[in-house]
C-alpha cells in the first residue's frame, strides 16, 4: 500500500515565516519588474478612512527578499509619512495566474485597505506569504507599527448588493468555465461565473498547455496529415472503446475552430511544432505559445474587457429548485455570506474531484487512500454530489486515473512530457533500477507499478535534452528548477552518492537503457521511444504517483445536458470540462485542455442563441 502523504501544500506559512531573512532599505528604488503595484491615489482615498489604526512611517521605499513558489524575490514597499503608498515586486519565477495573482490581489487589498490583517490567497500559499511577511519587513524597517496594521479591519466585496439573476449561471472559472463565459458572451449571452478562489484557471494554469487536436492548420504546417475521421476512430479504438463517442466527435470536429476562436481572441498555439500523442504515430500535441498561464491571463483579461460578471471568492455548495423540481439556480457561500444565483441555464464546470480523498476511497478502494494530489485546490466534487443527490447519472467514476509523477514535496503534478517526448526515466530509491515502461498510457502503466510496489517515492531523471524540446516544456522545467524541485549531478558518481544507491548499480540502469536507446538491445520494459541516449548533467525530482485529475463526471448528453439515472435530461442543467464524465477514460495527454475549452466554447454560444432566439 502507498504511504505518501497527501497534498503538502500547508507547509507555506511555516516556511515563509523562517524566511524573513535577507532584508535590505533603500530610498527612491524601483522593482526590476513590476508583478503589482497599487497606486498612491487609492491609499490616499483610504487613509482617511483607516486613520485611527493606520501607522506612522519613515518615508521612502524598503525592500525584503523572500521566497515564494518560485524562489527568491523582492519585496519593495514605498511609504509616505502616513500611509503605504505602493508595493511592487521584483523579477520572480511565481507561477503565473497563481502566485503572480496571489501578489496582485493582496498588495491591492494591503494599500486599499491600509491593513496587512489579510489572509492567504487559497492555492497560492507560498507566494501569499512572501509578500505578505515582505510587507511585514518591510513596515517594520520604516519604524511603522506593525499591530496597528494587524488589527485595521479590510473590507472585501461580498457581492451582496449585486443582482444574482441571470441568462447563463456558469459555476467555476477554469478553463471551461471561461471559454464558456467568452463564447456566451460573444453571442449576445447575459453571464454571471462563479470562481470559489480569488483567481480563475483552476487546473489549466498548473498544466504543460498541451491540448489534442486533430485536422488543423497548426499540424498542416509542419507537414502533419490528420483529420478529424481519422482522429476519431483512432481515439475510439486507443481507448478500447470506453470513451463516449459523441464527446469524441465533439472533440474531433471542432480543432481547427478552437485554434481560430483562440487567434481571435490573442491566444495562440506554438506553429513551430506539434508535440507526439500517447499510442499514436500521428502527433496531435498542440501547445499553447509562450506558455499556459499567460494564455489564461490573455482570457480572463477578455472576460474583464467584454465586462462579463465574475463573482470571486463564491462557492456553489447546492442547488435551488422550482415547484417542479427542476434546477433553477444555486446556493453560493461568499466570505461566509451565503446567496442564491439564479439562471435560465446553470452550467458545471467545477472540475473534478480530485481534491476529495474520501469519494478517491469511495470510487477508487481503500489501498487509494492518500493519494497525493497535485491539482487545483479546492476540486472536491461539491456540486457533483450535489447533482447526484438529485437523481444525475455519473460514469467512469470507478475509473481510476493516476500519474506516475507528482512531486512529493509540494505535491505539483510534473509534466509527462519529461517522460514522453524528453527521455525522462523513473528510479526506484531503493535500488536505483527502473521498473517499468514510462512512456505508456500517460504513465499510467508506471503509477500502476509504483502502486503495487509502495515505496515512499522514486527518483525521475532527466537530462539537458529536456530543456530544448519545446517552448511550453522549456518554460515548465525551469519552473521546477526555479522550485528549488531539481538537485543536479555532473556524474553518474555524484548521483549515486547523493541519491544513496549503488554506483554500480546506477551505472548500469543508465548504461542498458543508453544501449536500448541505440538500438543494440531491446528494453527490458518494452520501451520503444527514447529521444536519444541519457547524458550528464543529470536533475533529479523526488516524485511518486498521484492524482492531478479525475475522470469520471456527470453523464451528459449531446447538448453537454445533464443525464439523470432514467437516462433522462435533467432541466436547465449543463456540465462541462472535467465536471463531466466520459471523455477522459483511458487518458490521453492533452485530453483534458481540449475537452474543456472545445466544450466551453460550443456550449456557451449554444445557449446564448437559445436565449437569443426566444
Amino acid at each position: 500500500m502507498k504511504l505518501t502523504k497527501r497534498n503538502m501544500k500547508s507547509a507555506g506559512a511555516l516556511l515563509m515565516v523562517l524566511c524573513l531573512t535577507a532584508c535590505s532599505a533603500s530610498t527612491g528604488g524601483t522593482a526590476e519588474a513590476t508583478v503589482a503595484e497599487s497606486t498612491s491615489a487609492v491609499a490616499a482615498e483610504t487613509v482617511e478612512e483607516t486613520q485611527d489604526t493606520a501607522s506612522a512611517y519613515t518615508a521612502g521605499t524598503y525592500t525584503s527578499n523572500q521566497f515564494g513558489m518560485g524562489g527568491y524575490f523582492d519585496v519593495n514597499v514605498t511609504f509616505s509619512d502616513d500611509a503605504i503608498e505602493k508595493i511592487e515586486v521584483g523579477e520572480n519565477h511565481e507561477t503565473t495566474m497563481v502566485g503572480t495573482e496571489a501578489i496582485r490581489i493582496l498588495s491591492d487589498r494591503i494599500v486599499e485597505n491600509q491593513s496587512l490583517n489579510v489572509d492567504t490567497i487559497t492555492g497560492a500559499t507560498y507566494s501569499s506569504n512572501a509578500l505578505i511577511y515582505g510587507v511585514w519587513d518591510c513596515v517594520k524597517q520604516a519604524d511603522g507599527d506593525l499591530d496597528a496594521l494587524l488589527e485595521a479591519p479590510v473590507e472585501i466585496d461580498d457581492y451582496a448588493d449585486d443582482v444574482h439573476e441571470t441568462d447563463i449561471l456558469i459555476v467555476g472559472g477554469g478553463l471551461a468555465g471561461i471559454t464558456a463565459a467568452l463564447s456566451a458572451a460573444e453571442n449576445g449571452g447575459n453571464v454571471i461565473l462563479l470562481e470559489a478562489k480569488d483567481y480563475l484557471g483552476g487546473n489549466a494554469v498548473l498544466s504543460t498547455g498541451t491540448f489534442i487536436l486533430a485536422g488543423t492548420s497548426v499540424q498542416e504546417g509542419v507537414g502533419i496529415e490528420d483529420d478529424p475521421e481519422t482522429f476519431y476512430n483512432w481515439a475510439l479504438e486507443n481507448s478500447n472503446y470506453t470513451k463516449d463517442p459523441v464527446q469524441v466527435r465533439l472533440i474531433a470536429d471542432h480543432g481547427q475552430e478552437l485554434v481560430d476562436w483562440f487567434a481571435s481572441l490573442g491566444v495562440n498555439f506554438n506553429t513551430d511544432k506539434v508535440n507526439s500523442t500517447d499510442g499514436s504515430e500521428i502527433n496531435r500535441g498542440h501547445a499553447l505559445s509562450p506558455n499556459i498561464g499567460t494564455s489564461v491571463q490573455t482570457l480572463a483579461n477578455d472576460l474583464e474587457e467584454r465586462g462579463i460578471d465574475v463573482r470571486y471568492r463564491t462557492k456553489a455548495d447546492g442547488f435551488i429548485l422550482n415547484d417542479a423540481g427542476e434546477v433553477i439556480g444555486v446556493t453560493a457561500n461568499s466570505d461566509g455570506n451565503k446567496a442564491e444565483y439564479y439562471g435560465k441555464q446553470i452550467v458545471l464546470a467545477t472540475g473534478g474531484w480530485g481534491d476529495n480523498n474520501d469519494m478517491i476511497v469511495k470510487y477508487w478502494g481503500d489501498e487509494y487512500d492518500g493519494l497525493v494530489y497535485g491539482g487545483a485546490i479546492g476540486m472536491d466534487g461539491t456540486m457533483i454530489l450535489e447533482a447526484m443527490d438529485l437523481g444525475a447519472d455519473t460514469v467512469d467514476m470507478e475509473s481510476p486515473h493516476i500519474d506516475a509523477t507528482l512531486e512529493v514535496s509540494r505535491g505539483i503534478t510534473i509534466t509527462t512530457n519529461v517522460l514522453r517526448n524528453c527521455g525522462g526515466i523513473l528510479l526506484r530509491a531503493t535500488t536505483g533500477q527502473r521498473f517499468a515502461d514510462e512512456q505508456s498510457s500517460h504513465s499510467e502503466i508506471a503509477a500502476a507499478v509504483m502502486h503495487d510496489l509502495g515505496d515512499e517515492y522514486y527518483y525521475e531523471i532527466f537530462d539537458d535534452t529536456a530543456f530544448t524540446y519545446s517552448e511550453a516544456v522549456t518554460s515548465k522545467i525551469q519552473s521546477y528548477v526555479d522550485m528549488g524541485l531539481t538537485k543536479q549531478y555532473d556524474s553518474i558518481s555524484e548521483m549515486a552518492e547523493a541519491l544513496g544507491v549503488d554506483e554500480t548499480v546506477l551505472t548500469n540502469t543508465l548504461e542498458d537503457y543508453n544501449a536500448a536507446a541505440r538500438g543494440e538491445i531491446e528494453d527490458e520494459f518494452g520501451r520503444t521511444s527514447f529521444n536519444g541516449e541519457m547524458e550528464a548533467p543529470y536533475y533529479v525530482m523526488k516524485v511518486s504517483n498521484g492524482v492531478a485529475c479525475t475522470t469520471g463526471g456527470l453523464k451528459v448528453d449531446e447538448n453537454m445536458q445533464v443525464i439523470d439515472t432514467n437516462g433522462e435530461p435533467m432541466a436547465n442543467l449543463y456540465a462541462i470540462g472535467e465536471t463531466s464524465g466520459g471523455y477522459r477514460v483511458n487518458y490521453v495527454g492533452g485530453d483534458s485542455l481540449s475537452h474543456s475549452a472545445i466544450s466551453g466554447m460550443v456550449l456557451g454560444r449554444t445557449l446564448a442563441e437559445e436565449n437569443a432566439a426566444e
